[in-house]
C-alpha cells in the first residue's frame, strides 16, 4: 500500500459508515473544524466478508467522562501553543492491523522514532474501521508554525468535490492547497513518507492545520473516543482510549458528574458510611483496593432508594458494633431491593438476628 502524506487518495467507493457518519457539531461559537475530508475511509475485509469477533460491553459515562476530559485537556493545549502551531493527524497501517497490541507497538515505535524527537505534543485516540483494522487520530502542537500560507479555500473546495463523486476537481483543488502549505508542514509531509515511519508498517499518514475554532476541534476529537467505544472488541481489553503526551495536562478523570448515575453512586457511598461508620476515605483500607467492584450492588441499591435508606440509616443506634451494623445492612439491601437474603463481600453468614442485632 502505497504512504502519502498531505495529498490524500480519494476512494473509489466509500463504505456506509463513511457516507452515513457526519462529524460533531460544532461549538455556539460556529467556526470550521480541520480538512475533514482525510477522514479514515473504511476498507472491507478480503471476500467481502467481516470475521470480527464480538463487540464488548462498554461503560457509556465513563467514555463520556474520558471523552469530556480530552476536550478540556486539547483546548488548553491549543490556548497554551496557539491554533498555528495545531494540527490534525491521521496514521493508518499499509497493512491489516487487527490486533490491539500490535498497534500499540507499532505507535510506540513511531513515537520513539518520529513524534518525540520532533518535539510533538498531541492526544491520540486509537479507532477501528468497519473492517476491525485500526488507524490513529492524533491532535498535535507542533514547535513551529504549521498553518501561514495554507489555502483553506481550496482544501473546503476538495472536501466539496470529495462529498459529490468528482474526481478531477477534487485532485486539482487537492494541488492547490497542498501547493500553498509552508516549508515547515512540507518538511513533515516528507517525514511522513520516510523511512522512520514505513518500517515500523505505516501506510497512508496525512497532517492538516486547524482552520479556527480551537472548542470546535476539541469536540470533534473527544467524539473519536466515544466512537472507538462503540466499536471496541472482546479482545481489546487493557487498551488504552486515549493516549496523552503533553507537558501540561490540566484535567484528568477523577471526577464525577453532577447528576445521574455519579449523584446516585455519592449518595450510595453516603447511606453506607452512615450504616457502617466508616468515612470515605477509609473504604480502600477497610474493604480492599477493589471495593468499588465488590461492593457496587450495594451502593447502587442504596443510591437508587435513597430517601428509604436516609430513614434506614437514621434507626442505627449509637451502640451498634461493627458486626450489628453489617448485619443491618444486609437486611437494608434486602428490604429495599426485594431480596430475602443479602450477603455482603465479607459477610458470610446470613441475615439472621441475634442478641446483638438492631431492631428492624
Amino acid at each position: 500500500m502505497a504512504n502519502t502524506s498531505g495529498p490524500a487518495r480519494i476512494p473509489s467507493k466509500q463504505s456506509n459508515r463513511d457516507q452515513n457518519r457526519e462529524p460533531p457539531p460544532a461549538s455556539a461559537g460556529g467556526g470550521s473544524l480541520p480538512c475533514l475530508f482525510v477522514t479514515i475511509t473504511s476498507n472491507p475485509p478480503e471476500n467481502g466478508q467481516n470475521h470480527l469477533p464480538p463487540k464488548a460491553d462498554i461503560n457509556l459515562s465513563a467514555y463520556a467522562k474520558k471523552a469530556e476530559t480530552l476536550f478540556i485537556n486539547l483546548d488548553g493545549l491549543i490556548r497554551r501553543v496557539g491554533i498555528e502551531r495545531v494540527g490534525f493527524v491521521t496514521l493508518t497501517f499499509a497493512d491489516r492491523v487487527v490486533e490491539f497490541k500490535d498497534a500499540s507497538e507499532r505507535f510506540k515505535s513511531i513515537f520513539n522514532s518520529t513524534l518525540k524527537p520532533e518535539g510533538l505534543e498531541f492526544i491520540a485516540v486509537p479507532e477501528r474501521q468497519e473492517s476491525g483494522r485500526f488507524h490513529f487520530h492524533l491532535a498535535a502542537a507542533f514547535p513551529y508554525d504549521i498553518r501561514s500560507g495554507f489555502d483553506f479555500a481550496a482544501c473546503g473546495r476538495a472536501n466539496a468535490a470529495k462529498r459529490d463523486g468528482d474526481r478531477a476537481e477534487f485532485r486539482r483543488q487537492q494541488a492547490i492547497y497542498c501547493r500553498s502549505a509552508n516549508r515547515n508542514l512540507r518538511q513533515f509531509w516528507a517525514l511522513l513518507r520516510s523511512d522512520k515511519v514505513t518500517r515500523h508498517g505505516f501506510g497512508r499518514c496525512e497532517t492538516l492545520p486547524i482552520l479556527s475554532n480551537a472548542a470546535a476541534l476539541a469536540r470533534y476529537v473527544g467524539a473519536y473516543v466515544t466512537s472507538a467505544g462503540l466499536s471496541r472488541l472482546v479482545s481489546d481489553k487493557g487498551m488504552r482510549s486515549v493516549r496523552y503526551s503533553l507537558s501540561q495536562r490540566p484535567a484528568s478523570c477523577r471526577w464525577s458528574w453532577a447528576d445521574g448515575n455519579g449523584l446516585q453512586w455519592r449518595r450510595g457511598c453516603q447511606i453506607l458510611s452512615l450504616i457502617l461508620e466508616i468515612p470515605y476515605e477509609r473504604y480502600k483500607e477497610k474493604f480492599g483496593k477493589r471495593w468499588a467492584w465488590h461492593l457496587r450492588g450495594t451502593i447502587s441499591i442504596l443510591g437508587k432508594n435513597f430517601k428509604q435508606a436516609l430513614w434506614f440509616a437514621a434507626q442505627v443506634p449509637e451502640w451498634a458494633d461493627y458486626r450489628s451494623r453489617l448485619l443491618y445492612l444486609c437486611r437494608v439491601c434486602g428490604e429495599l431491593s426485594g431480596v430475602n437474603e443479602w450477603l455482603l463481600p465479607e459477610v458470610s453468614f446470613k441475615g439472621e438476628a441475634d442478641e446483638n442485632s438492631i431492631p428492624f
